[in-house]
């Protein structure tokens, strides 16, 4: 199976796609904007969600609000494109507030379905960095999906699945990971070296996942769990969403071909990135065990030509030479953000209009986002069952 890198600039609303102008969506920085600047001491373990630790301080943006009143919504942060912000890492309460109103909205619009990523209210966890948040991280895989699995089906339960293992790989320690079988679990990328349950958890999931590079291109043996989500961390602000696109087998061997996709606005090793989409694809194998527990993971795809994008060294391409076809994003994608927000006005007098329960605000309803935050509250997790055996993930 072939895999495939795929860029697409953001539209600006002035000049449009012009390479080499403003018109590239990168993030406009604030004074004390921490986005895009590494704290040695302050590093979140991240992949396709970044960890909002409670503990930790907002920027200084929303720190220095004594008042902690929401800033109006022309003042918050935006890209040089005119588009909103909502970075993954240390959002504010505007950021969340939003997001969540956001997530409604296009539940209501489209019919989609909160990932279930397991309990993470499980008050026996020993969360590495503090219990992670998935809300804004939620609203890009939104955003940005092509696809858009009905409940119920094999693809939402196998996304489900690898979105629950990826949570549990960057906040959990392995003893306490319940995806896997923890005596026989081993991963491997595009059929090189195998790591067992031994090393696996402790070099992180970008290092083994890019382990198959030549050690000029990625050398895991110098990168650490840290280092390695570091880099990408800086790289993707607003995170790295997953989806998966089509399921060809059930168990033992569940085969399913995948997309991960990110805003390039932030900086990997140097290179300052300028706003385009970069899509990636790949086909996954996951062995279950009888308590569909994976035993082994394999991944293919095109390591390579992600980290020459990423270095500058290459420009994406659309991924038609490669037999890749990409669909549009469902919901418009991140250039669709400001006009949503526009048509469920989204301001400070938000609860002066909502009812007395909060179900109603300006005339869209939240009742979608609230019993799903309810049901995954009380059980833990959003009701995903298994299409394959009728239990509960």
């Amino acid at each position: 199976m072939n895999s495939g890198i795929q860029s697409s600039s953001p539209a600006s609303a002035d000049d449009g796609d012009t390479v080499g102008s403003e018109a590239y969506d990168t993030l406009a920085p604030l004074p004390e904007d921490i986005l895009l600047r590494r704290d040695e001491s302050d590093i979140d373990e991240v992949d396709e969600e970044l960890l909002i630790n409670p503990s930790n301080k907002c920027s200084a943006a929303a720190s220095n609000n004594s008042n902690n009143d929401a800033p109006p919504i022309d003042t918050r942060r935006t890209s040089h494109s005119g588009r909103p912000i909502f970075p993954v890492r240390h959002p504010t309460k505007e950021d969340m507030s939003q997001a969540k109103k956001l997530l409604s909205y296009l539940q209501n619009k489209h019919g989609f379905v909160i990932p279930d990523r397991g309990n993470l209210d499980d008050q026996s966890v020993l969360w590495k960095e503090g219990r992670p948040d998935y809300t804004i991280a939620d609203l890009h895989y939104f955003l940005g999906k092509t696809t858009n699995h009905p409940p119920g089906s094999v693809e939402l339960y196998v996304e489900n699945f690898i979105k629950t293992w990826e949570m549990e790989a960057t906040h959990k320690e392995f003893y306490q990971w319940n995806t896997v079988d923890q005596c026989a679990y081993e991963v491997c990328s595009n059929g090189g070296k195998v790591f067992d349950s031994q090393e696996a958890p402790w070099v992180g999931n970008y290092n083994w996942l890019l382990s198959s590079c030549e050690p000029d291109i990625w050398d895991s043996t110098k990168e650490t769990f840290e280092s390695s989500h570091g880099k990408f961390r800086y790289a993707f602000p607003e995170g790295f969403p997953f989806e998966v696109l089509q399921v060809f087998s059930g168990p033992p061997n569940v085969s399913f071909t995948w997309r991960h996709w990110a805003v390039f606005s932030g900086e990997f090793e140097g290179n300052q990135g300028t706003g385009e989409t970069i899509n990636m694809t790949g086909f996954g194998v996951v062995t279950l065990n009888d308590d569909l527990k994976a035993k082994r993971i394999d991944i293919y795809f095109d390591p390579t030509s992600f980290l020459d994008v990423l270095r500058g060294k290459a420009q994406c391409r659309d991924g038609t030479d490669r037999g890749v076809a990409f669909g549009d994003p469902i919901a418009g994608g991140l250039d669709a953000v400001a006009s949503m927000m526009a048509a469920i006005e989204l301001d400070d007098d938000d609860d002066e209009d909502s009812d007395e329960d909060g179900t109603k605000v300006k005339g869209i309803s939240t009742s979608g986002l609230a019993a799903d935050e309810s049901k995954s509250a009380a059980t833990g997790r959003s009701g995903s069952r298994c299409p394959f055996s009728g239990t509960s993930m």
